[in-house]
């Protein structure tokens, strides 16, 4: 129990309470201190990097015994065992890490993110029904940015051209900055949680 729940507890807490402490202070011993527990993240991160690949490699060796013809897990075992052993043996910069990176990763990357514009179109269309004010505003700010940002929308309709100029960077920017103002509050809500021990889902707590 102790190892498990209480230990990891008191280590987040220590961890977080000398780096925030040397970010606003200037303590050269905790700011030292501080150093070294940074360069120790660099390096528990690379060990959680490898940790993924292990249970990626588990998952999916599972999947092939329990189906010997999923095409998927064993198209990623092979394409996954492929590249590391290419960037381990040959170095990045070998011609032949180039090739799986920029015919083989670089168009599979275009390929799925080509795919999300048919899931926001579809997610606009169930948004744009205009059942209220609110989505009655996101249909008429969304019809106005969609023919500002078309050159023949702008012809049609000259006015929607300098509106989406102010849409994007006058509304647009405030809401982004407003998301991101939250965002950083409750990330700092769910730091002090963590640094005080509130917050043990991590490491099998409640």
């Amino acid at each position: 129990m102790f190892l498990r729940k209480t230990l990891p507890t008191l280590i987040a807490g220590v961890c977080g309470v000398v780096v925030v402490v040397a970010y606003f202070f200037a303590i050269p011993s905790v700011q030292t201190l501080a150093n070294h527990i940074l360069k120790w993240q660099s390096v528990i991160a690379v060990f959680a990097l490898g940790l993924g690949g292990v249970n990626i490699i588990r998952l999916h060796t599972k999947n092939l015994q329990r189906d010997p013809k999923n095409f998927y897990s064993l198209a990623l075992l092979v394409t996954f065992v492929i590249t590391i052993v290419v960037g381990l043996t040959m170095g990045q910069t070998s011609a032949a890490y180039t090739f799986i990176f920029d015919y083989i990763n670089v168009p599979t990357g275009s390929a799925i993110f080509s795919l999300l514009a048919f899931y926001i179109g579809t997610a606009a269309y169930r948004a744009f029904r205009a059942k209220n004010a609110e989505a009655a505003i996101l249909l008429i700010t969304g019809c106005i940015v969609m023919m500002g940002r078309v050159p023949i929308g702008a012809k049609i309709l000259p006015f929607t051209a300098p509106a989406t100029d102010w849409i994007m960077s006058v509304l647009n920017v405030g809401g982004q900055r407003g998301v991101m103002i939250a965002g950083a509050i409750g990330f700092i809500a769910v730091s002090l949680r963590i640094i005080v021990g509130l917050e043990r889902r991590a490491y099998g707590g409640e």
